[in-house]
């Protein structure tokens, strides 16, 4: 039996990240894990990222596991509160979907829960 442990984000400052993470998630916490400054964060639900150095320049692309997808209650608050440019919006039949960019360029996206 497979059980999901965590996900990997390489990023330029990790430290800014982490903290980055505990706004977006509003909470949790994170420790460094190793010398080179890697760091867990985990959410308040308990979704562990392992924040890691980016070793190469470029912003990610879209590919892979690269469009993390939240859901919350008033998306677009929280996005504008922290900060954030709304890329784009969608609408569903459970509501709207925002995308944004963090500062690090990953595209995210959160869905806004039915009222």
């Amino acid at each position: 039996m497979s059980r999901f442990d965590h996900v990997e984000a390489h990023v330029s400052d990790i430290l800014r990240y982490c903290r980055f993470l505990q706004s977006l998630f509003e909470g949790g916490h994170f420790d460094v894990i190793s010398k080179t400054g890697t760091s867990m964060f985990t959410s308040p639900e308990g979704i562990n990222i392992e924040v890691k150095k980016r070793k190469v320049e470029q912003a990610p692309e879209m590919s892979g596991f690269c469009n993390p997808c939240l859901r919350r209650p008033n998306p677009k608050e929280l996005i504008l509160r922290l900060g954030l440019k709304i890329e784009s919006e969608q609408d569903t039949s459970f509501g709207k979907v925002y995308f944004f960019k963090d500062h690090e360029g990953v595209t995210w996206h959160i869905k806004d829960l039915p009222v």
